[in-house]
């Protein structure tokens, strides 16, 4: 990554990266009228000198995988997603070590993922997988080997799944977590969780909510942003475009906030709405209410499967929950849909025997 500093002379740029033979090399620029301009050159020399690394026909497959991520992903992800892929970096350095990209076979991958399916679980894996793959394709398009040997590999965690149970809660369950922290809004964790329960935002968007976002007579939460909790405590880009969206709420939870604003609002310097709890605390208080291994995203499943068994078609929540494209959602709730088949198989008897 570019470093930028001001100079006598301007703004100035300063890289530094590792070159083909595993040394180390640097290359600045001054003069730049300003930072913006700065950042901008340090941006293209940046993608030159990775370009010519991922032309090196001896690179080793992290050295690829992580100049193809920093060239294809840094530049249009959030820092949290990014966070994903350093992690997955980690992960390849440490399972693949300096294999050479054009070493690696089909037969030595699959045995690599199956080393990692042992100690992951199958959502880790998947990613862990799919970032290779994605690296790959880029790297038989640009010729460095004939085939992706990612293609056609078995992706099946050995570990244990976690209960499928433990992402949802029960309706009874669910609408008891709803009254109890509605007497208790006085409380940041329990007004927070409540939010999260009657709207299925995530984590990170409840605690990214300022007051300007709420409209109270439209009965309306506008989702913007998101905070980043667990790195620059600042605000930061919602997960994906789609993430922009508009929350309806209802009656109770626009006087909920009146009252939560008028008696219990902590002041903060970024105005952010729900102001001193975190993701573990939250977490630990919704265990602790329900009385099982359930967390914070449990609520937002659980909010998305009761409307599912309300009736309000997938598009609609598809859209309510910022997913990026409806296949996600068909993914994540297919099991809630099979439990309506019967419903809906007679319902569509009953539309036809009425004609």
């Amino acid at each position: 990554m570019a470093s930028i500093r001001k100079r006598s002379n301007g703004w100035e740029y300063r890289i530094s990266y590792k070159k083909p033979d595993g040394s180390y090399g640097s290359k600045s620029k001054g003069g730049f009228a300003n930072k913006t301009l700065a950042k901008a050159a340090a941006i293209k020399a940046e993608n030159k000198l990775l370009n010519n690394v991922m032309e090196n026909e001896n690179i080793t497959l992290y050295e690829f995988s992580k100049s193809w991520a920093e060239i294809y992903k840094r530049p249009y992800v959030i820092d949290k997603t990014w966070e994903t892929y350093t992690k997955n970096l980690r992960h390849i350095q440490n399972y693949f070590g300096n294999i050479k990209l054009k070493d690696v076979s089909h037969i030595y991958y699959q045995q690599k993922l199956n080393e990692f399916g042992q100690k992951y679980a199958q959502e880790t894996l998947e990613k862990f997988h799919y970032q290779i793959k994605g690296a790959v394709k880029v790297a038989v398009r640009e010729k460095l080997i004939m085939t992706n040997f990612a293609e056609g590999a078995i992706v099946k965690s050995q570990k244990a799944k976690r209960p499928k149970e433990n992402d949802f809660l029960e309706e009874e369950e669910y609408l008891s977590l709803i009254a109890e922290t509605r007497k208790n809004i006085k409380y940041v964790t329990y007004f927070t969780l409540y939010l999260i329960a009657v709207t299925g935002l995530r984590f990170a968007e409840v605690m990214g909510l300022t007051w300007d976002d709420i409209d109270f007579d439209a009965g309306i939460i506008s989702i913007n942003k998101s905070f980043d909790y667990s790195n620059t405590q600042k605000f930061a880009p919602t997960k994906n475009p789609q993430s922009v969206r508009q929350i309806p709420i209802d009656q109770n939870t626009i006087d909920l906030l009146k009252e939560y604003r008028c008696n219990y609002y902590q002041k903060n310097k970024l105005g952010r709405i729900c102001y001193g709890t975190s993701n573990s605390y939250t977490n630990r208080k919704l265990k602790k209410l329900v009385g099982r291994d359930v967390h914070n995203h449990s609520l937002r499943h659980t909010y998305a499967s009761y409307l599912i068994f309300k009736g309000i078609d997938l598009i609609s929540i598809s859209q309510l929950l910022g997913h990026e494209n409806l296949n996600i959602t068909l993914k994540t709730y297919a099991h809630q849909l099979e439990k309506l088949k019967a419903k809906n198989n007679q319902a569509i008897k009953e539309i036809f025997y009425s004609i």
